[in-house]
């Protein structure tokens, strides 16, 4: 019973010994990182947009302020009727449900890719020009969600089709981003082109839509004009970078693959009418 006794304490001793390496683990770091990306960005757009609308902001007071068009239901029995002040609110309806599941996918999507990029870091096989590429697209696919949730939520769906095509082709480009940031994979005009075919059609868009107006002749507001600005610089970024990629992976890459003059030919051709069928859906939308 003595020796059970001392081996037990022993092992109690050893026990933080053994764990404190498991903490401080590459894993350990990674998921860290990961969750702490999705954490930051909702807080931030928020404090955006507080730094530019505070002076509109109403002063709410706490104790007198109430809220009549909130069914309680998440409260149960402990508040019903007109509500008092809550920090937020939402209404047990089929639209809360889409908010929650586009934003449970969101969050879990964005975890995971930021998740691959930390982990091939750690590998030393991190391609650094598609990493800006994919950071700089976060504000576009944030956007998007942010567009969703305020669609459902204001029950305003005039907008929905046109958001709809910027947000998949959005979606598409960064799959090629994300696949690209590993730098064991070749740079390929299969994988480039569409990345580069996307970021026209948004660029073309955005210029013949607001951009010009906006930035160009200054009509619109200060917080229009860096919307604008942060959605028109990555598709810019978008052309540039994959082009400089696929500029230096010609003379080793190309040769390699035996792409003859006639197959890039095809490569543009495809580019071209990639960017006139998006031209050409968003003139329908």
């Amino acid at each position: 019973m003595v020796q059970c006794g001392i081996r037990t304490s022993q092992k109690l001793l050893l026990y933080p010994i053994a764990v404190v390496p498991q903490i401080f683990s590459r894993d350990t770091w990674v998921k860290c990182i990961s969750v702490l990306w999705p954490a930051i960005v909702p807080p931030l757009h928020i404090f955006v947009l507080y730094y530019y609308w505070r002076q509109f902001a109403r002063n709410v007071d706490r104790r007198y302020c109430s809220c009549s068009c909130w069914d309680t239901v998440f409260k149960g029995t402990y508040e019903t009727g007109i509500a008092s002040y809550k920090h937020f609110y939402f209404n047990a309806t089929f639209n809360s449900t889409k908010i929650w599941i586009l934003t449970v996918i969101c969050v879990i999507s964005f975890y995971e890719c930021v998740k691959r990029l930390i982990c091939l870091a750690f590998e030393r096989r991190l391609r650094f020009s598609m990493v800006i590429l994919f950071v700089t697209s976060i504000f576009s696919h944030y956007y998007s969600w942010w567009a969703y949730v305020n669609y459902w939520n204001d029950d305003f769906y005039k907008q929905w089709n046109h958001q709809l095509f910027f947000s998949i082709t959005e979606v598409i480009s960064t799959g090629y981003v994300l696949y690209l940031t590993d730098s064991r994979n070749p740079i390929e005009p299969f994988y480039v082109m569409p990345i580069i075919g996307i970021a026209l059609i948004h660029i073309m868009a955005a210029a013949i839509d607001q951009f010009v107006a906006n930035v160009f002749k200054g009509e619109g507001y200060v917080h229009q004009v860096i919307r604008d600005l942060c959605f028109m610089i990555p598709d810019i970024l978008h052309v540039t970078l994959p082009l400089i990629e696929l500029r230096y992976s010609q003379k080793q890459a190309l040769r390699a693959l035996n792409l003859t003059e006639s197959s890039l030919k095809k490569e543009l051709f495809a580019l071209c009418c990639l960017v006139a069928l998006g031209l050409f859906v968003i003139s329908l939308l």
